[in-house]
């Protein structure tokens, strides 16, 4: 096969080659005969391209849609190319086409027969834009085209806070929040090239954001608040599932937000209530059973969401831990079982799912939060592992994941791998690339030749020798810098901590002499190296509290924090608003200034 044609992705489930090529005239426009929204997503997908619509006598391009068709015939011949397809794999036959033109060196495209239909039926993409992260709309664009011309149909922004709720101006007023009109442009942008885009807002726990003000507080499970992952100081985390002003902010939120989307799924969240039961509703939980009034609470939203139009998702971590009580899960509602280390039980919870016939999709995650520059190697055991559970159990689609866990310290491009994993994946399974970064660099136009420095450092976390889960030692020894203990970075040694400050090095020699990915790399590196920089400092000094370190390491790392901080907040406006930097930064800041 030609070396040229084994760089479609996703793979083709069938490809035959020709012997023959196509020549293509490069001072003519491309004349095409197609529905016009197919032609404007080719447009999209290859920008610059000169286009004109033709009869279909004349075009080079022919493009028609068959309804009885499940798999979408692209044929390469000396004479053109003709397109036949479904209607709901039109977009992906744009996207492969705009793939063959850019195979087409010196104007020669190889001739072939194409035949290709997705293994899942979904194949989505959430990003987190709650901690603290909110892109500009130009990135999120950017995005946007990037998953159409990677096949994948479905998107949601991952919000706590980050929508601008009219009558709750005080929760998002610092955080540069999407606005109802940005929202709605981004959906039509996205139908654009075949991209669902989806409403998505936590409704039970993860509402810090709000309970932690005076006037959400009394709907608070904890009023005084709660020890969790999201925050050093307790805070209240959950909405309390007994009190009728949980929902009607519930209904609020709703109300707002919905319309604002054409389509009807709304993943309303419900993950991770870990303090359900542990205050006003603790009487309630020890008469009904936990598990029972997290069910309730779950049918209340669920009925608030179909009332309004909509189909519910919610992720499927709580109840899960009940499985009894699967069964009785509304039926009209779909569960994201999410698991983000390679091992997840995804094949035991698929087959819990399954077996309740209730719709499911799996969730895999990018592996670059709580990291600085990714975990690769665990990203790509993961995506495996659940697009076999989906494939084995019958799962109605994939939901890639990116989250920003304590201040979303990783650059936007560190989720690249990942994205580009995915898809080959959920569209071909078996078909991940084996060099990621060639991959990346040729899919990726913003990726400006760093996919091999990008690979590099999203592996350089193994040199640390730590089997961290969920994040690196370099990351958790930042979280818990006030502790006596970091945990959550076991095994750690001074040589792992050494041998990590070479394997940056050497990535970052492997980036491109200029360009944003290596401003952005540059920066995550810097907190990385902090990070690893201080854990060897403790480990020296028996863990001794930051204060009690000899003064001159602390004048050294408190430099390096600076330093991380300043360029920290210099690369995060490449691609993402102001809102939420301050935060973010002031965590490093707040390093520093213990150190002084």
């Amino acid at each position: 096969m030609s070396p040229g044609l084994e760089r479609l992705l996703p793979r083709p489930r069938t490809l035959v080659e020709h012997p023959e090529v196509l020549t293509l005239d490069a001072d003519r426009p491309l004349a095409v005969s197609a529905p016009l929204a197919w032609q404007q997503a080719l447009e999209r997908f290859l920008p610059g391209l000169p286009l004109e619509a033709s009869g279909p006598t004349e075009a080079l391009v022919r493009v028609s849609v068959n309804p009885d068709l499940t798999s979408m015939c692209i044929e390469v011949a000396p004479s053109g190319i003709r397109v036949t397809t479904p209607e709901k794999l039109l977009f992906p036959s744009a996207a492969t086409v705009a793939q063959l033109f850019r195979l087409a060196e010196g104007g020669r495209m190889p001739c072939c027969r194409i035949e290709d239909a997705p293994a899942l039926e979904r194949r989505g993409y959430m990003l987190d834009v709650s901690r603290d992260r909110v892109p500009t709309m130009d990135e999120l664009r950017a995005l946007i085209d990037l998953l159409g011309s990677l096949k994948y149909d479905h998107l949601q922004l991952y919000v706590e806070h980050t929508f601008a709720y009219a009558g709750h101006e005080e929760v998002w007023a610092e955080a540069s929040p999407l606005t109802p009109s940005e929202v709605r442009e981004l959906d039509a942008w996205a139908s654009g090239v075949g991209v669902e885009l989806a409403a998505n807002q936590n409704c039970f726990g993860h509402m810090h954001r709000w309970l932690t003000l005076p006037r959400y507080a009394p709907l608070a499970e904890c009023p005084e608040g709660i020890e969790h992952a999201f925050s050093v100081a307790k805070e209240p985390f959950s909405l309390c599932p007994q009190d009728p002003g949980s929902l009607a902010l519930v209904e609020d939120l709703l109300d707002q937000l919905m319309p604002c989307f054409r389509s009807p799924v709304v993943n309303v969240g419900l993950d991770e209530t870990f303090d359900l039961g542990e205050g006003r509703s603790r009487q309630l939980c020890e008469s009904k059973g936990k598990g029972v009034v997290y069910l309730e609470y779950l049918e209340k939203v669920n009925r608030r969401v179909t009332e309004r139009g909509g189909r519910t998702q919610f992720w499927g971590d709580i109840i899960v831990q009940h499985p009894d009580l699967v069964p009785r899960l509304p039926r009209d509602a779909t569960a994201l079982e999410w698991g983000y280390e390679a091992g997840h039980p995804f094949q035991e919870h698929a087959t819990l799912f399954a077996a309740s016939g209730l719709p499911f999709w799996v969730v895999p995650g990018t592996s670059t939060w709580q990291s600085m520059l990714g975990r690769v190697d665990n990203m790509e055991a993961n995506v495996r592992e659940a697009i076999r559970a989906a494939v084995d159990h019958g799962a109605r689609g994939m939901l890639m994941t990116d989250w920003g866990d304590f201040g979303h310290w990783q650059p936007p491009c560190t989720a690249w791998p990942g994205i580009v994993a995915a898809a080959a994946e959920a569209w071909n399974p078996g078909s991940m690339p084996s060099d990621l970064a060639e991959a990346i660099d040729w899919l990726v136009p913003a990726s400006q030749g760093a996919g091999g420095g990008l690979v590099a450092l999203g592996r350089a976390h193994r040199a640390l020798g730590s089997p961290a889960v969920n994040g690196t030692a370099a990351f958790f020894h930042l979280r818990y810098a006030h502790a006596a203990e970091v945990e959550r970075a076991p095994e750690l040694s001074i040589a792992g901590c050494e041998a990590h400050e070479a394997a940056l090095r050497e990535a970052l020699t492997l980036l491109p002499g200029r360009g944003a990915c290596r401003t952005e790399l540059e920066a995550a590196a810097a907190i990385a190296s902090f990070g690893t920089r201080l854990a060897r400092a403790r480990l020296e000094a028996e863990m001794a509290p930051l204060e009690e370190l000899p003064e001159p390491v602390r004048q050294d790392l408190r430099s390096s924090a600076v330093d991380a901080a300043t360029q920290h907040r210099h690369a995060w406006l490449i691609r993402s608003r102001p809102g939420g930097l301050r935060e973010s930064a002031g965590r490093l800041e707040a390093l520093a200034q213990r150190l002084a």
